[in-house]
């Protein structure tokens, strides 16, 4: 079939480039929708948007689907200055092997006809396991793993072998290949981005929150509450009498998984507020004496960086993790790494016990500055040719 032309092939001469407004953003093709669980896409994007513009265009999704059926124009706004959204239609059973070119054609189609006229992006990021780079935009092609999609294919319910297809196929095409963690880049170099440029990209804390004032003997968990999780530290923690908030949503898919955190959610001294509003997070961070990421030690959570670790240093709290590479990797005595339930549990007994100090709270800000979303940002520009001179 052919593909129909992308607004920027269908303008005339140089002569009438010149003369007409060109819009040069960065096509962002997330692995996310915009409005799901903020996390290092948006934050990330958010960031670049200070200096250069950006498209936003959302993984495809069957919310999108009746809109389209109806003939409607794919839904695109500008939800912050800066950053514009695309919205893509996904049909039913999108992820079966049939329905991928559909869904290809879809996307096609919504970046055709919602990108503004006279568009030649300065570069075109996939951030997603199963999006193709477009063909017919212009700019520099830059693959970002967010996290170990291989690893991670049966927990998102994709083909492990399409993904790997998807993958390979993106390798050989980009012009640069990042990573949060270095072993998604020797990753991607098998599969096909030998030759490219290829750099480490981790993700970045938020600005310093207002400083803890730990008035509360809490330890806290935030973010995702799903099969990631190791339920083993958690319980270690409560049965040391720690009293542990977690804020975030379930999306769990694993019966037994399901059932032990039901469990543990359930019991005295644990309190679970679902998903808040991400302006009332700081507030509980400021309240509490210690952050939690207790992750399960497998290839999946290695080649992750977990953002709760970052939001837990820029509102001042010391953190204890699991022995994951990220934490390793920041190589700071504000995070205290754990081996085991136990271990971890005394941690967090202790930090419990010794409430931050000023100048504790002032070094862990000054970690997260360095470690923070505009310094990401500025990689992101300069391997995409945008960076201001």
């Amino acid at each position: 079939m052919a593909w129909p032309p992308l607004p920027q092939a269908t303008m005339g001469s140089t002569h009438d480039q010149r003369s007409k407004h060109v819009f040069n953003p960065i096509v962002w093709l997330a692995g996310v929708g915009w409005d799901d669980l903020p996390g290092n896409e948006q934050q990330l994007v958010k960031a670049i948007a200070e200096t250069h513009d950006v498209v936003f265009v959302d993984s495809p999704h069957h919310g999108q689907w009746a809109g389209w059926i109806e003939r409607k124009p794919p839904a695109v706004e500008q939800v912050l200055p800066g950053i514009l959204r695309l919205r893509v239609p996904a049909p039913p059973l999108a992820t079966r092997p049939v329905m991928r070119l559909v869904v290809r054609v879809l996307q096609r189609l919504a970046l055709w006809r919602g990108l503004p006229a006279h568009t030649y992006p300065v570069a075109v990021v996939v951030a997603s396991p199963i999006t193709r780079f477009p063909h017919g935009l212009t700019g520099r092609r830059i693959l970002f793993a967010t996290d170990d999609w291989l690893a991670g294919a049966d927990l998102m319910g994709l083909s492990k072998r399409w993904v790997r297809r998807v993958m390979a196929a993106n390798a050989r095409e980009a012009d640069a290949v990042l990573g949060v963690a270095p072993v998604l880049l020797a990753q991607l170099r098998t599969l096909g981005a030998e030759g490219s440029p290829a750099e480490v990209l981790p993700n970045g804390a938020p600005p310093p929150g207002r400083p803890p004032h730990g008035s509360e003997a809490v330890a806290i968990l935030i973010g995702q509450l799903n099969e990631r999780l190791d339920l083993a530290c958690l319980e270690a923690v409560v049965d040391h009498g720690v009293r542990l908030r977690v804020v975030g949503p379930r999306v769990d898919r694993d019966p037994e998984f399901g059932r032990r955190l039901k469990s543990l959610l359930s019991r005295p001294g644990v309190e679970w507020l679902g998903r808040v509003p991400p302006e009332a997070v700081a507030g509980e961070l400021a309240a509490v004496r210690v952050g939690l990421t207790p992750y399960i030690i497998n290839s999946f959570n290695q080649a992750s960086f977990p953002l709760k670790t970052l939001d837990y240093l820029a509102a001042g709290l010391p953190v204890v993790s699991t022995a994951l590479d990220a934490s390793r990797w920041l190589a700071s005595e504000h995070i205290r790494i754990a081996d085991g339930p136990e271990a971890f549990a005394r941690h967090v007994v202790d930090c419990i016990a010794n409430p931050p100090s000023p100048v504790e709270v002032q070094a862990r800000q000054c970690l997260a500055v360095e470690h923070g979303w505009p310094q990401r940002a500025a990689q992101m520009l300069r391997l995409a040719g945008a960076a201001r001179v």
